[in-house]
């Protein structure tokens, strides 16, 4: 997962160097910012707060402290490690790739100052919540696993979608964000594996 992730990403870096990711990203533009009503847009600023670095801190931090207080310090560390290493790996990559906002397309959102490509939103939360729905529900039955990993996905792609409808982010940013994120995700959990098996 993590190879498939990373390969996708080196091509939605590939398409916004090249500018090869202008044509869909105005195409996705054009469709999204037709929808506007006061109900999504009230939903959308609820959706886009579960993206940001408090959010995402928080839910890592308390998962974390749960897995402690049942003694499991490995599956503790993998989640700090999984959210720790996905901020660090977003400022990174938005220093290195220093794409600008799509400024004229931002809406009733105050635009952020940091670069645009990756989405950090969208790629804090694919690298965190599914590590957190896996961790808290790891023993549960398959039913309320199926439920929590389907609600979390469901969020990460509500997180990346409110970034497009707000205009902070092109598409190609959220699409970035996801396959950063995953791929991250996909290193953590491995290692995580390999850990657990030689202890």
């Amino acid at each position: 997962m993590a190879a498939l992730a990373f390969w996708f990403f080196k091509k939605q870096a590939e398409h916004v160097v090249e500018g090869r990711a202008e044509r869909y990203d105005t195409a996705v533009f054009d469709v999204v910012h037709r929808i506007d009503n006061p109900a999504m847009h009230r939903f959308m600023e609820a959706v886009t707060q579960l993206g940001t670095h408090a959010a995402i801190g928080t839910a890592a931090g308390v998962t974390a402290l749960a897995m402690l207080r049942q003694g499991r310090r490995q599956d503790a560390w993998t989640v700090v490690v999984s959210t720790g290493g996905a901020m660090a790996i977003n400022t990174i990559l938005k220093n290195v790739f220093q794409r600008q906002r799509p400024q004229e397309l931002a809406r009733r959102i105050k635009l952020p100052k940091s670069h645009s490509f990756p989405s950090g939103h969208s790629l804090l939360s694919a690298a965190t919540y599914p590590i957190v729905a896996h961790h808290l529900v790891q023993n549960r039955s398959l039913a309320t696993q199926a439920f929590v990993h389907s609600a979390a996905g469901a969020t990460i792609l509500l997180v990346g979608f409110s970034r497009v409808y707000f205009g902070v982010h092109f598409p190609s940013d959220v699409l970035g964000g996801f396959a950063a994120g995953f791929g991250w995700l996909g290193l953590t959990s491995l290692s995580h594996t390999v850990v657990e098996g030689k202890s």
